[in-house]
């Protein structure tokens, strides 16, 4: 089960993840993500994992997407530290002038 929910300020849009971000969620998130996207108007993208219990290959690949088109990550918990450090890495290794900083 993944539970999303979108939280909006004037300066950030944040959507926090709770649950497993595996199939056959990943669509859901996808869907989420695309109306988010369209509705963001130039705010910081947030993505809240604190609550996240499993990410598997799809729940990497959506995470990796969202770092190239620019989100950051509040993150909690070893293995999902690691995971975005890698895909930090990975993207700025992209995308040059982006930076692999981030919450």
């Amino acid at each position: 089960m993944l539970k999303i929910s979108i939280f909006e300020t004037p300066t950030e849009q944040r959507l926090v993840l709770e649950g497993k971000l595996t199939e056959p969620w990943i669509a859901e998130l996808e869907s989420a993500w695309e109306k988010a996207r369209n509705q963001r108007q130039g705010r910081n993208c947030v993505i809240d994992l604190s609550e996240t219990t499993a990410i598997d290959q799809s729940g990497k690949r959506v995470l990796a997407i969202m770092c190239r088109e620019g989100a950051q990550f509040i993150v909690e918990g070893v293995a999902t530290m690691h995971l975005i450090k890698v895909i930090r890495r990975a993207c700025a290794e992209r995308l040059p002038n982006a930076t692999s900083e981030g919450r």
